[in-house]
């Protein structure tokens, strides 16, 4: 399938993520550090590749795309999902249909956007880095808002809450902003009560991302100060 007659190749660049998150998973398990750098650039590079191909095939398609970041810290359903999980729709005359979906690297999270609450523990405290950026606002990723998130079953016979980035055909705009992604792990689950994250993001010094311009085209950041 050609990028000129369908926009891009949802199998190719599926298989192509997959072998990414592959070499990743034996970086972060056999390289400790730097494995953990290898794994945030994965996913650095797939997350650019996707909002590239939501642009690509909005404009191509004339219906607009999104995607759709799971920001579900209760769901008990799919708890693995949380901050990993990431969907890629395109709208049609029935609705908003998936087209594809992947998980980040094993230790690699989205870092959510300035909501109107978290749960708390998501942040680690140990350390003297606070999570802020240079200008000491909040480090979040502040092209998720509050207001694009919605209930939604995706994959699931089960509605949770999404953060979306919707594209438009015209000619491919969307909320601007960036996407942070920072290394973290899974909380033991006895370790939380109600209402607790069930995973901790840690070391905010080694973040990696993006930022969304209102053209739907990303820009690569590799470096906290960056943000």
């Amino acid at each position: 399938m050609s990028i000129g007659a369908k926009g891009f190749s949802l199998i190719e660049m599926l298989v192509v993520a997959g072998l990414l998150a592959g070499l990743s998973f034996f970086l972060l398990n056999g390289l400790g550090g730097a494995g953990q750098s290898a794994a945030l650039q994965t996913a650095q590079g797939t997350m650019t590749s996707m909002i590239t191909a939501a642009r690509t095939k909005a404009m191509a398609s004339g219906e607009s795309s999104r995607l759709m970041i799971h920001v579900d810290p209760g769901s008990a359903s799919q708890p693995a999902r949380y901050l990993r999980y990431v969907a890629l729709q395109t709208q049609t005359a029935g609705g908003w249909l998936t087209v594809a979906d992947f998980f980040l690297p094993d230790g690699v999270y989205i870092v959510p956007g300035n909501f109107a609450s978290l749960p708390s523990g998501l942040f680690a405290t140990e350390g003297s880095t606070a999570w802020t950026r240079t200008d000491g606002s909040a480090l979040r990723s502040t092209a998720l808002r509050s207001n694009q998130i919605i209930l939604e079953a995706v994959n699931s016979s089960r509605a949770e809450e999404w953060a979306g980035i919707t594209i438009s055909a015209n000619p491919g705009t969307a909320q601007s902003g960036d996407i942070v992604l920072a290394a973290g792990r899974q909380r033991a689950p006895s370790s939380g009560g109600a209402g607790e994250s069930p995973i901790e993001l840690i070391n905010p010094d080694s973040v990696r991302g993006l930022t969304v311009s209102s053209y739907a085209v990303p820009a690569l950041i590799n470096a906290r100060s960056g943000f």
